[in-house]
């Protein structure tokens, strides 16, 4: 007699829900967004308050900012670990050509335009030498600190001026803060909400957006359909290098100081904030709305732990829960897509 193999049943509304959760690059980080936020709302003491709230969205501001970057870079197939050293590099070009009575003009120039030619570097490296990306950047992050490490001295930079364009680029944004005493609602939320929706634009509706996940997805492929794998790659190194400069504008606006080790570990929250937003490792697929979510869904954590003040858990300590969070992550991301 011949046994049959059981079947395994799926529930009705089971099915489309996960293919919903397997199709969409957003649903399933918004989902966990809302779990982690309701938890802490629920559970960590003064969580619900606009000054835990606005300081969770201002804390993602930074890193979000360098994660519109990054996510390009990783639906194109490529890393980039030399951002938070871009970060830094940034910073003090900005701080140099705005103190004492510099051109704020020149130093935002050369503050985004300088990053995003070290980024093409990295892409131009990549193109000559087929060395992964991985390598190649994981090297040129400890190359930029060491060259500005040499050109700083390794001075600390820092002002006590409050100038327009500090106020501009992150200042504190009054027409929400006084709603709630303590609230520190910041202008960079605009910019970080106005580059989202400007850079989610081109990946969706531009031809280069298109070219970024063919090129990720399958470059072979993409290369015979007559995509210039090598110009894209190029250009997303190149823009993962600007973002991660104005990162750095948005810092020392905020801080007003600027050391070599600043935006040490902000590639590593940076590129967990891409994968818990939905885009794959292995790259052609992704969202700089998943991106952004998963930033916020970082900022909420780290501003429960600290909250909770866990012994085991303490704040300086808070990149453990971050690897953690990549690594769980990718493989909810697998899993998702193989029972779509």
């Amino acid at each position: 007699m011949e046994i049959s193999a059981p079947v395994r049943r799926t529930t009705s509304w089971s099915l489309p829900l996960r293919r919903a959760l397997a199709d969409s690059p957003i649903l399933g980080p918004l989902l966990t967004l809302i779990v982690i936020f309701v938890l802490c709302s629920t559970f960590v003491p003064n969580f619900l308050t606009l000054r835990s709230i606005s300081g969770i969205i201002s804390a993602a501001t930074l890193t979000g900012t360098m994660a519109i970057g990054v996510t390009l870079l990783m639906i194109g197939g490529e890393f980039d670990l030399s951002v938070g050293a871009l970060v830094a590099v940034a910073g003090y070009l900005y701080a140099f050509n705005t103190v004492d009575g510099g051109s704020p003009g020149i130093g935002l120039i050369l503050a985004i335009g300088i990053p995003a030619a070290l980024g093409a570097l990295n892409g131009l490296i990549l193109i000559v030498t087929r060395i992964p990306s991985f390598i190649i950047t994981l090297g040129t992050r400890s190359i930029y600190r060491g060259l500005l490490w040499v050109l700083s001295t390794g001075a600390l930079v820092q002002t006590l001026e409050d100038l327009p364009i500090y106020q501009l680029f992150n200042g504190r944004l009054e027409v929400l803060n006084q709603f709630a005493e303590g609230a520190n609602f910041r202008t960079a939320i605009l910019w970080l909400l106005g580059l989202v929706i400007v850079f989610q634009w081109i990946l969706v509706r531009t031809d280069f957006g298109g070219h970024v996940f063919a090129v990720g997805g399958n470059p072979g492929a993409a290369k015979a359909q007559g995509v210039n794998v090598k110009l894209v790659k190029l250009m997303t190194f190149a823009i993962g290098g600007a973002l991660a400069g104005f990162s750095g504008v948005l810092l020392f606006s905020q801080f007003k100081s600027v050391r070599v080790t600043t935006g040490a570990g902000m590639e590593l929250s940076a590129i967990a904030a891409a994968v818990v937003g939905g885009t794959l490792l292995s790259g052609g697929s992704g969202s700089i709305w998943g991106s952004l979510i998963g930033v916020l869904l970082i900022s909420t954590l780290r501003t429960g732990v600290v909250l909770l003040d866990l012994p085991f858990i303490p704040a300086d300590n808070f990149e453990a829960v971050v690897g953690a969070t990549i690594v769980g992550a990718t493989i909810l991301n697998k899993w998702l897509r193989s029972r779509g």
